[in-house]
């Protein structure tokens, strides 16, 4: 019965419009599951390319619920409203482009759509194609489809096609803002050289999911915690693909709390010189911020920077990125939001061929547990420990380090650093069930390779496994597997641990116990 329903009603509406002539009941329903056999109407526009549209579509839009656009060229040179419960579904070759006489917000912000509190609106498999003229872009806002206090509402299955070069100042596909902005999403849908800006202003629960961000001009994918007061909360950012950002892949910046970033691919960020010195894959430095299971590749400066002392969850991630970057930073340079928040987990990420796998920095106190990752011919450290604060736990357990390839120069799997005076902080630094493999494909290096440097005081050593297999570097220098390279550290415990084929040089040590380790020299 609901089905004969729909197609009485599609048979009301075909039969009272033509190709140019009258706009459907806009109460007809809209069936989403059978969208590709709806008839789609020219509604007395021209969609020819050449002749101005605006008015008529505005029309259109302002006097219609469900509209379906038919295949063409429909040039616009002033930004269209919605209303609503507006939905726009486009046929396979409708595109909106903007003409050459542009005025008001669509000349200086590149905005062909404002949704401003236009809940429940869409718009579905539309080309966006850009000017032929330039336009005249203003310092902030500019954008394709600009959302405003708007609830549930949809880009899906769109294609932008512009050809912005990389550059600071440019324009996003989608732009959500305000404070009661909430349940937006965008989805599947092909940018070309603009990107997203999926939250701004305390704009909450958007979700971005498939899309494919082409050549962004700056950052590909941002959220900009800007509102003093309201957080950005609870958005999603889900399967996108990112290749060859000018800026940033992923940047989830400022007042944000409780984002996912999961399934992500970035592919190259940095791209544009001028920007390259920000060229973050994956930038994300709010509250509770969980990123799992994204691939990076060809990232600049950090594969992953979030804010360690957030309440940060980092796992599933798999980084190859290019010897002189980090794969993950922990930062600690910022006071907490609030008290109480969990202490980060870094799980079960791998992180190939990075200057440093997991850096872990800053003065404020750290609380970090490191688990089940895997790191793979890191150039200088894996696990870089930089804290300056008086107090820190960090636990290391079932962590993986391999290295196959000769060095270039000194290299770490776990490297402590404290600049504080033996004593004088309480900085506690566990190693559990870790494993340290120096491949014999690994020897013959240009520096010397350390298992594990220990600089801190109350360090404890229990169950690692520490494989160097007799190798020396070019100079004959074998594996140093555990040292405090030059440091004297209190209170170094060594538990069931076992070395084969280098050196354990506990000179330096003051007061360490052992018990029970198999030191094979």
């Amino acid at each position: 019965m609901k089905k004969l329903s729909v197609i009485a009603c599609s048979l009301i509406i075909l039969l009272s419009c033509t190709k140019s002539s009258s706009i459907p009941n806009k109460k007809s329903p809209v069936n989403e599951d059978e969208l590709i056999n709806h008839p789609f109407y020219l509604y007395n526009l021209k969609g020819d390319g050449m002749s101005d549209d605006t008015g008529g579509l505005q029309k259109l839009i302002l006097d219609s619920t469900n509209i379906y656009l038919k295949a063409g060229v429909y040039i616009i040179n002033q930004t269209l409203r919605f209303k609503a419960s507006t939905k726009i579904y486009g046929e396979n070759g409708t595109v909106i482009k903007a003409g050459k006489e542009m005025k008001g917000d669509l000349l200086e912000h590149g905005r062909y759509i404002l949704v401003e509190k236009s809940d429940n609106s869409l718009i579905r498999n539309i080309t966006f194609s850009q000017s032929e003229n330039l336009y005249k872009f203003k310092e902030w806002a500019n954008s394709c489809i600009f959302v405003l206090n708007t609830r549930n509402f949809t880009v899906q299955n769109c294609i932008f096609n512009f050809h912005l070069s990389y550059q600071s100042l440019g324009m996003e596909a989608v732009w959500i803002s305000g404070i009661a902005s909430k349940n937006n999403i965008i989805k599947a849908n092909e940018i070309n050289t603009l990107s997203i800006r999926y939250a701004e202003d305390g704009a909450d629960s958007t979700t971005v999911e498939s899309n494919v961000i082409n050549k962004s001009y700056s950052n590909a994918l941002t959220s900009t915690g800007n509102h003093i007061s309201d957080f950005i909360s609870g958005c999603k950012v889900l399967n996108n693909k990112v290749l060859n950002a000018g800026r940033m892949g992923i940047e989830d910046w400022g007042n944000t709390e409780g984002t996912i970033i999961r399934g992500n691919s970035i592919s190259g960020t940095g791209k544009d010189p001028k920007q390259a010195m920000d060229g973050i894959a994956l930038s994300a430095v709010g509250k509770n911020t969980t990123v799992s299971n994204n691939i990076i590749t060809d990232g600049k400066i950090y594969g992953i920077e979030v804010r360690g002392n957030y309440g940060v969850n980092v796992t599933g991630n798999q980084i190859y990125t290019a010897s002189n970057t980090t794969g993950i930073i922990l930062n600690f340079t910022f006071l907490p939001p609030e008290a109480n928040l969990p202490q980060a987990i870094v799980d079960n990420n791998k992180i190939t061929d990075a200057f440093i796998g997991l850096h872990i920095f800053g003065d404020y106190e750290a609380k970090v547990t490191i688990n089940k990752n895997s790191f793979i011919n890191n150039a200088s450290k894996s696990i870089s420990i930089e804290s300056g604060a008086k107090n820190f736990l960090i636990t290391s357990k079932n962590n993986n380090f391999s290295f196959s390839v000769p060095n270039t120069q000194d290299r770490f799997a776990l490297f402590s650093y404290t600049k504080f005076e033996p004593g004088n902080a309480h900085q506690q630094l566990i190693m559990n069930t870790d494993t340290i493999n120096f491949l014999p494909s690994s020897a013959a290096g240009k520096g010397v390779d350390f298992g594990v440097v220990i600089r801190t005081d109350n360090t404890r050593l229990e169950k690692i496994r520490i494989n160097a297999h007799f190798s020396k570097n070019s100079n004959n220098i074998p594996v140093n597997a555990i040292t405090a390279f030059g440091a004297k550290p209190n209170g170094l415990q060594l538990y069931n641990n076992f070395v084969s084929g280098g050196i354990v040089d506990l000179n330096g040590f003051v007061n360490p116990k052992l018990l029970d380790n198999n030191f094979v020299q």
